[in-house]
């Protein structure tokens, strides 16, 4: 039982991380490499308030989640100035550059050590130690999340946001604001990966540099494209589906030199084969104004 808790613990991290990163790249177009670096920000920055100076998740989590909103904004800052594979190239330099950080300042960050020892949240008189009352914390904070982000999805905001990514030429032209839409679609995206970031320290009580390299910006994307970039649901079941989908090779007898591999290998045969599959979906033909 126990297992299966952290499973879905584990499962509703990823459900926040995967669709708030859907925001930008899904509706916006926009391949943004840093959202896990944002993810990063808000782990830290919960980790830091609650093990440093002692604040509860009342402060810890809106703290991780503005934090992470206003690094955004370079983001954003650096999709003005380039655009589609320079601006993939800039976010991922955006994202090495927080990793540098978090490896290099280690008066703070205490370097690849990682900052150990941080507690659960501890409010209402719960105890979140016990996993099954942390999924219920993790439960409502999952449905608070894709309520916001439903409504986001079903909004004028999101027609802007796709036009945008469409045709910005033509959406300046009908008076679209790019630099205001973009920078509200990565303050948003931002704003719940550092609440992800946030749940995911009180989580495992221990977070170190390692927890947040290109290997997960690539898990995230592959929840994307797997689930089909800009669509709701579908990046939901990809997201389950993907977590869940090393978990029966535990059961195999199989030595632990091949079940790292072996799991990379799924997971690449698997995001290619969608890939092919759904190719004309992913890479539409530009439709001409």
């Amino acid at each position: 039982m126990e297992y299966l808790i952290h499973l879905a613990i584990l499962v509703g991290i990823y459900l926040i991380l995967a669709q708030s990163f859907n925001v930008t790249f899904g509706l916006g177009g926009l391949f943004n490499l840093a959202h896990v670096a944002v993810y990063a920000i808000g782990a830290y920055t919960t980790a830091l308030l609650s093990t440093e100076y002692s604040y509860g998740p009342l402060f810890c989590i809106p703290a991780s989640m503005l934090l992470s909103a206003l690094f955004a904004l370079l983001i954003g800052a650096i999709s003005l100035k380039l655009s589609h594979d320079y601006f993939a190239i800039g976010s991922l330099a955006f994202s090495a550059v927080v990793t540098a950080v978090l490896i290099n300042w280690k008066s703070l960050t205490r370097g690849v050590l990682g900052i150990p020892g941080i507690p659960r949240p501890d409010f209402l008189g719960v105890d979140y130690y016990d996993n099954a009352n942390f999924l219920l914390l993790v439960g409502v904070l999952v449905v608070v999340t894709y309520v916001v982000l439903w409504l986001v999805f079903q909004s004028s905001f999101s027609r802007r946001l796709r036009a945008q990514a469409e045709h910005p030429h033509a959406a300046q032209s009908l008076g679209i604001d790019i630099k205001r839409v973009r920078n509200e679609s990565f303050m948003i995206s931002s704003l719940f990966a550092g609440l992800a970031g946030s749940l995911f320290a009180y989580y495992i009580n221990y977070i170190d540099p390692s927890s947040f390299g290109l290997h997960e910006m690539v898990f995230v994307l592959s929840i994307a494209i797997v689930g089909r970039p800009g669509s709701f649901w579908g990046v939901t079941f990809a997201a389950v589906f993907l977590v869940l989908l090393p978990e029966p090779l535990r059961f195999i007898e199989i030595s632990p030199a091949v079940l790292g591999p072996m799991r990379q290998l799924l997971y690449a045969l698997i995001l290619f084969a969608v890939v092919w599959w759904k190719r004309e979906t992913l890479f539409p033909s530009q439709r001409v104004v």
